[in-house]
């Protein structure tokens, strides 16, 4: 009923699939980091598009600096004792966040175009 040149094209047609999907699927961009004083947004880098490594100087009361990093960022340094926020290491996927409660800074992952998970009819 079914022959062995039917089981190499059905085959051939799924690995292909999956190769296409693995393809398309890989061009997934890493994000926007937002950085933010008391709330308020006054930075947004592209991680995407950064292609140098840079040290942002926020300055402030703790002097945080953060590393901006081709795809990541990270804070180098700060003078906040517990320095919780430079050994969380560096973010670069969508939805990371560190924080550093002294300085009263955070600087979070966030996708830079919009998705859709569906639709209806």
């Amino acid at each position: 009923m079914i022959k062995k040149q039917d089981v190499f094209f059905i085959l051939f047609f799924l690995l292909l699939a999956v190769v296409l999907l693995f393809c398309f699927n890989s061009t997934k961009s890493t994000g926007v980091a937002v950085v933010e004083r008391n709330g308020t947004e006054c930075y947004r880098f592209d991680l995407g598009k950064q292609k140098t490594t840079q040290i942002i100087d926020l300055g402030g009361e703790y002097h945080v600096k953060l590393l901006l990093e081709p795809g990541a960022i990270s804070f180098r340094h700060s003078d906040c004792r517990d320095q919780i926020c430079v050994r969380t290491g560096k973010l670069t996927k969508p939805g990371q966040v560190a924080v550093c409660l002294p300085a009263k800074i955070s600087v979070r992952i966030i996708e830079d175009k919009k998705t859709f998970d569906g639709f209806t009819g």
